[in-house]
């Protein structure tokens, strides 16, 4: 047994394949992806998807706290350096 996986960016073109498949004669099954992550790795996609994860959950900060968070450590690191 051979198996082939075919990519289709276009939906109307599945159906098209599927006729020739059949009049062929030949057994096939159609796996749709839930979303298109290209050619990221692996890591990067979990990683994606736990901060969509940590973002519905509520678990973020806003830009002006992280700032604000950042000034600070920044004037503590020149008052302890004599910066």
């Amino acid at each position: 047994m051979t198996t082939i996986t075919v990519e289709i960016d276009k939906e109307e073109d599945l159906s098209a394949l599927q006729e020739v498949l059949g009049k062929m004669g030949l057994k096939y099954h159609v796996e749709e992806e839930d979303d298109d992550w290209g050619d990221l790795p692996e890591a990067a996609i979990e990683g994606i998807k736990a901060g969509l994860a940590d973002l519905e959950a509520g678990r973020t900060h806003s830009h002006e706290y992280v700032m604000g968070e950042i000034d600070k450590k920044i004037a503590e690191f020149r008052k302890t350096n004599g910066r």
